[in-house]
């Protein structure tokens, strides 16, 4: 833990709040002194975003007034939230009852803990187009993982992180904890290297790549053919589980039909890794028992091919038999969860279809959401004509800046935020948010872990915490008795129902009470199947089958790479892959703060000094990234860290975007996620300075 202190003096009215740190979504546990108004010193996790916390909260850049405007193009008047509230519910309602209540749409991205309340709103207005930022994140594997092995694995990512004692390999698939993970250089990954064989799959030579027993460099996009590659030297060395297969897989015989072409040479000639460190890695993997596939949210399905391709790699676990196993990948049903109070499907029987349901409709179906990557099609058509929205961030879609015209001409576009950026700058009414540190939660974890987390301090300027914003505007729009007459606390009771415990019992200064969780015994399913229509790990997906999907996990190429579009790839050589993490910030949150800038302070380019060199670019010069979608300037970094032929890029710069330049018409066909790790551009040296 560090230690910072902002006030040395012995103050004898301080007062002491166990909270959490929500700079990223890890709700790590701080401890916050303060006095009044005045925050003396915070213990936290030794972690650079946790170190900004302070500067967040006092900031001179943050927004701390509401603001309304007539349009995107009008300048901004500062005004009272009862102004604010009054328009946004005013014209909520007339767009609803003048064009239905399909023309408004309700989004979320960051903070979570608002979700619940949120989608709430939306249910009550009638509107069917609740969308998060899980439209690009964490959800298509857990679809994935839900119609291939069970809704008990649709959270295969959380235990899959989990250190245990009786792992023998771990397969890492595109996860970098010393860059995404606390506690970084001391994550369990990076320390056991040395005594659990570690396999990373990463296009980059990433920390972790470095220990790891073996490193599969492949190309960005090839991860569906990895996996069955590997499956396919698996099952030829005869390292299968031969008893698992037999009784608990479903349409084995037409996968290991599909398998048996990619040998590794085919491998090997898709994704550029040697065809004996493929079958090496078959072979550590295959004879391992029990080993543990790791994997972050979104690495493996950000991609054209991704859902099909992350069902590739979750089958390698159920080929090896390490499902349901210490040490392999178990289920995480036994998870705690509080009841759902955003009553959600309540509008179902009388609304029009989610957003993304005619298109992505297993998505919608598995997700209970809208795809909000179909956001801008929407407004453009006209469909959709308003849109509140708390946290969102507009850079996050591909080609941004076609969403972001198409928000710039909304009837109305609220939102609510801490600082300027792109999403502020498009909208007509704006609502200042409290920081964690100003804003009372319920936080609870799947391990059991429930506290309410009170504000350390008061909320500077007019800023609210966003489950006070909505529950305010609920009231205004009519629905008060819906939200519990206005009580936050009487709805952390209801959120609290089965747990044995209320709001009361919660310790008012944070501290965290613990929920006991059964423990369950290993191989659940010799009792009680796979949660899949035919209760096996289903191979053929009867699921995407009946929706009219390929069954089987089949690999396709990127939506652009050279062999795909080799047009494409003539007028932009590089393959683009993105948004591999940075201690420094999450996502593009913090740009602003000058702890954060002085460590990262610009918008950087991973480029192979070969493919520099052929560009008369060197380290540091001002370059241009270019690809048919339009063109940003980033900074180079010259590395060997990225292969020849491949580029990577920082995400989350205001101005300099890559989300920008990758096609909108990519999206994976069945999970609707956009191709943000997989792509080509050009790079140039630039004369003009980064703007």
């Amino acid at each position: 833990m560090r230690l910072l202190t902002y006030n040395t003096l012995t103050v004898m009215s301080a007062k002491t709040t166990y909270s959490t740190c929500y700079l990223c979504t890890g709700d790590c546990p701080i401890t916050v002194v303060s006095e009044g108004n005045r925050i003396l010193s915070i213990d936290h996790p030794d972690c650079v975003r946790a170190g900004s916390m302070l500067e967040q909260r006092e900031s001179p850049h943050r927004l701390i007034i509401p603001r309304i405007r007539a349009s995107s193009h009008h300048p901004w008047n500062e005004v009272s939230w009862d102004e604010a509230l009054s328009v946004t519910a005013d014209k909520l309602t007339r767009i609803r009852d003048g064009y239905g209540p399909e023309s408004v749409a309700f989004a979320v991205g960051y903070t979570k803990e608002v979700r619940p309340y949120l989608r709430r709103l939306a249910e009550l207005l009638g509107s069917p187009h609740y969308i998060t930022e899980s439209s690009c994140c964490f959800s298509s594997g857990f679809v994935a993982a839900t119609v291939t092995l069970g809704k008990e694995y649709a959270h295969f990512l959380v235990p899959s992180q989990r250190r245990c004692e009786q792992t023998k390999c771990r397969l890492a698939w595109s996860t970098n904890p010393a860059e995404s993970q606390a506690p970084f250089e001391a994550h369990h990954l990076l320390v056991d290297a040395a005594q659990v064989p570690t396999i990373a799959v990463d296009p980059r030579r990433t920390s972790l790549a470095e220990v790891a027993a073996i490193h599969l460099q492949l190309r960005p996009g090839t991860d569906g053919a990895l996996a069955l590659g590997l499956a396919h030297a698996i099952f030829e060395e005869n390292l299968q589980d031969c008893e698992f297969l037999e009784h608990y897989a479903y349409g084995l015989d037409d996968y290991r039909k599909y398998i048996r072409q990619y040998t590794p040479s085919k491998t090997s000639a898709i994704t550029g890794i040697a065809e004996e460190k493929i079958i090496e890695a078959a072979k550590l993997y295959g004879a391992s028992r029990p080993a543990q596939i790791v994997i972050s949210p979104s690495s493996t399905t950000h991609h054209s091919n991704g859902f099909q391709a992350h069902r590739a790699i979750l089958l390698l676990a159920a080929v090896c038999g390490n499902l349901d196993v210490d040490g392999g990948n178990r289920p995480w049903g036994h998870c705690f969860r509080e009841k759902n109070v955003d009553l959600s499907g309540s509008c179902a029987r009388t609304a029009p279809p989610a957003m993304g349901s005619s298109r992505f409709p297993l998505f919608v179906r598995h997700y209970h959401e809208g795809q909000g990557m179909l956001l801008a099609d929407a407004i453009e058509s006209g469909r959709v004509r308003a849109v509140f929205s708390i946290g969102l961030n507009l850079m996050m879609w591909p080609n941004s800046r076609r969403l972001e015209k198409a928000l710039k001409n909304l009837e109305l576009f609220a939102t609510c935020d801490f600082f300027p950026n792109p999403t502020v700058d498009s909208s007509t009414v704006f609502f200042p948010a409290a920081t964690h540190l100003e804003r009372q939660a319920l936080i609870s974890t799947g391990a059991g872990r429930v506290r309410y987390r009170p504000a350390a301090v008061e909320p500077r300027g007019q800023a609210k915490g966003d489950t006070e914003l909505v529950f305010e505007c609920a009231k205004r729009m009519g629905f008060g008795e819906q939200f519990w007459n206005g009580s936050i606390e009487a709805s952390y009771d209801e959120r609290l129902q089965g747990s044995g415990l209320r709001f009361e019992d919660l310790p008012k200064d944070g501290s965290p009470l613990r929920v006991a969780l059964p423990r369950l015994e290993e191989r659940s399913y010799k009792a009680n199947g796979f949660g899949t229509p035919t209760g096996r790990v289903e191979f053929v997906s009867s699921e995407l089958e009946a929706a009219g999907y390929e069954s089987l996990p089949i690999y396709h190429e990127p939506y652009w790479s050279p062999v795909s579009s080799p047009d494409v790839a003539a007028q932009f050589p590089l393959v683009l892959t993105s948004g591999g993490r940075s201690r420094n910030y999450t996502h593009s949150q913090g740009r602003l703060l000058r702890v954060l800038q002085e460590r990262e302070p610009e918008a950087r380019l991973q480029i192979h000094p070969e493919d520099a060199a052929a560009r008369g670019i060197r380290e540091g010069d001002r370059i241009t990234v270019a690809s048919p979608v339009g063109e940003i300037e980033m900074k180079a970094w010259l590395t060997d860290v990225v292969r020849r032929g491949v580029v990577h890029a920082f995400h989350g710069w205001p101005g300099h975007n890559i989300n920008e330049l990758i096609p909108d018409q990519g999206l994976d066909r069945i999970s609707g996620f956009p191709p943000f790790k997989s792509s080509l551009c050009e790079v140039r040296l630039t004369s003009s300075p980064i703007r």
